[in-house]
């Protein structure tokens, strides 16, 4: 057999000037811009002399040969842009059938080794087995090529070419990536393009059994026109087939397409449109339509049907404590067991963070629900085994039934919403029926923030200051500012209640701000008065600590009050200050660096750690108000606050003790040696007038 008379490489130039087809027959060729190279390209960013095209030799035997591309001339003179081949960017490359040569913009050639066989009148099909032994023989070469063993020919001649014969073999259906198959009315298999015989290796011996082939017959008088189109599904691949049927010529001839990678990305879009990728449940766009339709069969059947609402108890907790890696597996699992307890007909969906929805379109009794959220209680009794964590997990579920709780999907997930809120409120792990005195956490939480909004603008919110008792002198040691809100309709509005709503809304960092600017207003003003410089205490919460423009913030309003960084102290408790220590040691370095006081709240509650009494820059510790409330009764508490006092002498910090409001605690303090002490003993919070007034007689 003759490989070399069996197979020719043709290269498609596409460039400025037209689409051409050469034929690859001496052993060297020269490629460029200049009209003199053997191959013209005819694009401006094309160099001179781009490239040469040389045969080379794939193995010992003078029957198998390639080409293989150069960047520049065999001087050694390199191009301008040099060679994308296939994308990348290549000094040299061993072509390959399909490989694809960009020279620039518009300027594009595509090499192919096509068979010169003519044992088929429309076209020439590609043999697979020898264009696998063509194949094998180039990646030999290519791994040659790595010792630089490639040989170029020169000295070989080529057989004569039929120019009919090559233009036919250079036409597009030889040329497609895509397959093309045609068969006759009868079923015989008249042309596979080089492309479907790599791709359908067994469709010459399955011939009308392969799925390509599989029924087209029998849709030759029920076509309606002349063309089918269908999809194959071979394997894992998933194939476009447009039909052509051609009466006149009797054929059949079938267009191919790989659709795999489309098909592919449309389920996962669909999956990503309905589906929770987390936990693998529905979401919340597939959860409404389920309701959507529950209801319609519900109104028709004029049956009962329950919605649940259920989130997890304190699993930010968990985030915060074990990371968000373990809070995602406890929500994976937390999924399954839920979705364990249900009917086979009931509906379970991940509605967003920690809050799961449960459909049960049918239900004879209200008693149906409660069986489920009892059922849903128990299993979660047992602790979830994450990581090396035992979990134990609580839940709180809303419950709300149609149609006595809501008559459209909007009311009854409002209704379900708000027992869930209530059932919390009551204490957690459990569940509550939805009644009409309820009102939703999200109701409630909207109107609280157009409220908080409303006294941001308006300017409503008060300071009080509560002064802080040197005990050696009976001075003022400093104050501290309190934020208070009274309106119309709540009336006095609780900080234990006030401040976590901020948080909740996100509204505490515009409210910080405003406080920090007023309390070093009105301490400035005080100096401004000849009072004595005394500092003024501002509580951060923990998120707005761990804004990263803190600092920035800090030093704007010291800059614009004029107030003496010393005369301000920032106090931040020990959890927020834990959160992220890295942060946290930076943020309080700047800060010191500026002259601001920092001060430790609540000190003795959390960590109490004397390596971070070292680590971060501290000037006060505040002891907290829940040690001197038992102090006379409990001997461990007077032995923390002992210890606290004891190691802020060592540290040679400020010590406060919050919370002193009767004699008894004044004169215990005194003999444990305590240096300050703030409460009702010495005085309640004070408005900004009555401060200063208190200021000004002491």
């Amino acid at each position: 057999m003759n490989t070399l008379s069996s197979f020719r490489h043709i290269l498609v130039i596409e460039d400025q000037k037209a689409r051409r087809i050469i034929a690859l027959e001496e052993a060297t060729y020269s490629v460029g811009r200049e009209s003199s190279n053997d191959i013209v390209i005819y694009e401006q960013v094309v160099s001179r002399r781009h490239a040469t095209i040389v045969r080379v030799r794939l193995t010992p035997r003078l029957d198998s040969y390639s080409y293989r591309i150069i960047d520049g001339d065999l001087e050694g003179h390199r191009s301008t842009n040099g060679l994308l081949i296939n994308g990348k960017l290549k000094e040299s490359h061993n072509l390959k059938h399909g490989d694809v040569v960009i020279f620039g913009p518009q300027a594009k050639v595509s090499y192919y080794i096509i068979s010169t066989a003519l044992d088929i009148d429309l076209f020439n099909p590609l043999d697979p087995g020898q264009l696998q032994q063509e194949e094998d023989a180039i990646m030999e070469t290519m791994i040659a090529d790595e010792n630089n063993k490639s040989t170029i020919i020169n000295e070989e001649s080529l057989q004569g070419r039929d120019r009919d014969d090559l233009i036919r073999l250079a036409s597009f259906p030889e040329l497609s990536p895509n397959p093309i198959i045609e068969i006759d009315f009868t079923g015989n298999l008249t042309y596979l393009n080089p492309a479907a015989s790599i791709k359908f290796k067994t469709i010459g011996q399955e011939k009308l059994k392969h799925p390509i082939l599989a029924g087209l017959l029998s849709e030759v008088h029920n076509i309606q026109g002349n063309l089918l189109l269908r999809e194959v599904i071979i394997g894992t691949d998933i194939f476009e087939q447009y039909v052509h049927y051609l009466s006149e010529h009797q054929l059949i001839r079938s267009y191919l397409f790989d659709i795999t990678a489309r098909k592919q990305a449309e389920k996962n879009l669909e999956y990503r449109a309905f589906y929770d990728t987390l936990t693998d449940l529905p979401n919340r766009n597939y959860f409404d339509e389920k309701l959507e339709i529950a209801l319609i069969e519900a109104k028709k059947n004029n049956n009962l049907m329950a919605l649940l609402f259920l989130d997890l108890d304190s699993f930010k907790n968990i985030n915060d404590t074990l990371g968000h890696k373990i809070g995602d597996q406890l929500l994976k699992n937390f999924a399954q067991r839920l979705s364990s307890c249900v009917r086979n007909d009931d509906f379970v969906s991940r509605w967003g963070g920690d809050e799961f929805t449960l459909l049960l379109p049918q239900i004879n009794s209200p008693e149906d629900t409660i069986n489920l959220a009892q059922r849903i209680l128990d299993d979660l009794k047992k602790p979830f085994e994450i990581s090396g964590h035992q979990l134990y997990i609580k839940t709180s579920i809303g419950i709300a039934i149609y149609p006595q709780d809501g008559e459209d999907a909007e009311s009854l997930l409002k209704n379900a919403d708000a027992a869930l809120y209530r059932a919390k409120e009551r204490g957690r792990n459990h569940y509550r029926f939805y009644r009409s005195t309820m009102t939703s956490k999200a109701s409630l939480l909207l109107k609280l923030e157009n409220l908080l909004y409303q006294a941001l603008e308006e300017e409503s919110f008060s300071l009080y200051y509560q002064p802080q008792l040197k005990l050696s002198n009976h001075k003022i040691s400093g104050m501290e500012a309190l934020l208070r809100w009274y309106h119309p309709e709540l009336g006095h509005v609780s900080p234990v209640r006030l401040i976590p709503l901020a948080e909740q809304t996100d509204l505490i960092i515009p409210i910080s701000i405003w406080v920090l600017k007023t309390a070093c207003q009105q301490n400035k003003a005080w100096q401004e008065q000849g009072l004595s410089p005394i500092p003024v205490a501002v509580n951060l919460s923990p998120k707005q600590f761990q804004q990263p423009n803190l600092v920035n913030i800090v030093t704007q309003v010291l800059e614009e009050t004029k107030l003496d960084p010393h005369l301000l102290e920032l106090e931040i408790t020990e959890t927020a200050m834990m959160e992220n220590i890295d942060f946290s040691q930076e943020t309080l370095q700047k800060l010191r660096d500026l002259g601001v006081q920092i001060s430790l709240d609540d000190f003795g509650t959390g960590y109490s750690s004397l390596g971070y009494l070292q680590k971060f820059p501290i000037t006060t510790l505040k002891i907290d108000q829940s040690f001197i409330k038992t102090v006379q009764n409990n001997p461990k508490n007077t032995a923390i606050i002992s210890a606290i006092i004891a190691l802020g002498k060592s540290f040679d910090l400020r010590v406060i003790a919050e919370g002193v409001e009767t004699l008894q605690q004044l004169e215990f303090l005194q003999r444990l040696n305590c240096q300050e002490i703030q409460g009702f003993w010495f005085s309640r919070p004070l408005e900004s007038t009555d401060a200063t007034t208190f200021l000004s007689q002491v």
